[in-house]
């Protein structure tokens, strides 16, 4: 019964990585632009700067694709980064491409089936498996909830 709680469906994303010369989008988006997600496009979710992530001010933005999109490139995740580089250009208003890009295959991306009612589990042998899978919705926040919600009560369980 604890094993089949551990099961749960996934939805694929691919994430590309583009490094770019220059940080183009501070001029055609905004120089204090952190992220966004990306509505009625059907290749791309989401974009963030990942220097203003790290703090060091790479000109390097991280896109994320749709499921759908995904589902159709599992195969071959490289031959998608044309489509992908090219659903930021459009999303961005950026004229020049990057530089080097890399595509990673995310299989386990987002938690397709319907939301966990407990935050975590915890075995009668104090094995206990926590994360952004657990909770009402996949994100740090949740992760973070999941992972001190299950530290209490192993602390509880354990005096």
């Amino acid at each position: 019964p604890e094993r089949d709680a551990l099961d749960r469906g996934s939805d694929p994303v691919l994430a590309l990585a583009a490094t770019y010369a220059h940080r183009a989008w501070a001029s055609t988006v905004s120089p204090d632009f952190d992220g966004a997600f990306v509505n009625g496009d059907d290749d791309l979710a989401f974009v963030a700067d990942d220097g203003r992530r790290r703090g060091d001010g790479a000109p390097v933005l991280v896109a994320h694709s749709t499921v759908g999109f995904a589902a159709g490139h599992l195969d071959d995740p490289v031959a998608a980064g044309p489509a992908l580089v090219s659903a930021l250009a459009r999303a961005l208003a950026l004229e020049d491409g990057p530089v080097h890009t890399h595509v990673h295959r995310w299989t386990l991306a987002k938690p397709a089936d319907p939301p966990r009612d407990v935050q975590y589990l915890l075995s009668e042998r104090r094995v206990g498996t926590c994360g952004d899978g657990w909770g009402p919705q996949p994100k740090v926040e949740g992760a973070w909830l999941s992972g001190t919600a299950l530290g209490r009560e192993l602390v509880n369980r354990l005096g």
